[in-house]
């Protein structure tokens, strides 16, 4: 209770204000959200968890960034138009390596299935670096002032991937529950062999669901590469925070991902602000006034978390399945 005390009280007075705090957070989570979707959506039809998806948001990126900066209009309409193009190359990129490696491996184990998924991420990752370079792109994005209210600054920038995760978001809801191929979808991650039997082609909806999850993945990738810029090795620092919002929120549940993704931003940003000094000196380790975790160390929480998590409540937060 003195450490939370002595934490949040330095939080409040040390200018980190609790508004930024969530509104970082919140833009955190819509870079993750997308990616986590894309994720769970491929686990909960094909039943393995495919290392690769985070690379087709770096190749989205890429695609998306090569795109911006080759037409010949404004900064906010030639992002735009790439990041449409990407999501659908990056949707047939899923589509294609499911027909060239995937499909041919349906009878395989998940831990084989796992391992190919990680030969196809190495392969994406050193590709994109042979294609555009190792070094760091940015967007062509013209100069923003920011917006303040009530103690924290949000960038145009920022407010416009909040708002595209939230438009997405509606769509797949509206898919999944409004239309003949959400239907099949559903009934294809519930039951394979019943849906077959009830004359769903389960391959072309496994097709979609690569297709849309790819898709999802590249539009993650782009958020990311907006909010900071678009390198090779995005996916290294993706892995552990995506595969963690889907594990906490429920793997195989696409609104669980969602939920997965807010907690990931709430706790990498509130974990960067808190001041641990107090708990540090409860324990008689230090006299320092003030700790904070280093930004480098960021990706330690949401690791963290992944264990806790793992350890106490394996199946996730959403457990059941909604979708």
């Amino acid at each position: 209770m003195r450490f939370m005390t002595g934490a949040l009280k330095q939080w409040r007075t040390g200018g980190l204000l609790v508004t930024q705090v969530l509104i970082n957070s919140l833009i955190r989570a819509s870079e993750l959200a997308l990616l986590a979707v894309g994720l769970t959506m491929i686990y909960d039809v094909l039943r393995f968890p495919s290392i690769a998806h985070v690379e087709f948001g770096v190749v989205g990126a890429f695609i998306a960034w090569a795109i911006s900066m080759a037409l010949p209009f404004g900064p906010i309409t030639a992002i735009t138009i790439g990041a449409i193009i990407a999501m659908i190359i990056g949707g047939g990129l899923g589509v294609l390596s499911d027909r060239l490696i995937f499909s041919r491996l349906r009878d395989a184990t998940p831990a084989i299935l796992m391992i190919v998924s990680f030969g196809l991420g190495i392969m994406l990752r050193f590709g994109s670096q042979a294609i555009w370079g190792s070094g760091p792109r940015s967007f062509p994005l013209p100069l923003q002032r920011a917006w303040e209210f009530a103690g924290a600054r949000l960038l145009p920038a920022s407010a416009a991937i909040i708002i595209a995760t939230l438009v997405m978001m509606l769509l797949f809801y509206f898919l999944l529950h409004r239309t003949r191929l959400g239907i099949a979808m559903r009934a294809t991650a519930d039951d394979a062999d019943l849906a077959e039997a009830s004359g769903v082609f389960s391959e072309r909806v496994i097709r979609m669901v690569w297709f849309i999850g790819a898709g999802f993945a590249a539009l993650g990738g782009i958020m990311l590469g907006i909010a900071t810029q678009v390198q090779p090795n995005m996916g290294y620092a993706l892995i552990v925070p995506v595969f963690t919002a889907a594990i906490v929120g429920g793997i195989g549940n696409v609104y669980g991902a969602v939920l997965g993704a807010l907690i990931i931003g709430l706790a990498e940003n509130i974990g960067l602000s808190i001041n641990w000094a107090p708990l540090f000196q409860m324990l008689g380790l230090t006299d320092a006034q003030f700790m904070a975790i280093p930004v480098g160390y960021k990706q330690a929480i949401p690791f963290a978390l992944l264990i806790f998590v793992l350890l106490f409540r394996p199946q996730g937060l959403l457990a059941r399945k909604s979708t």
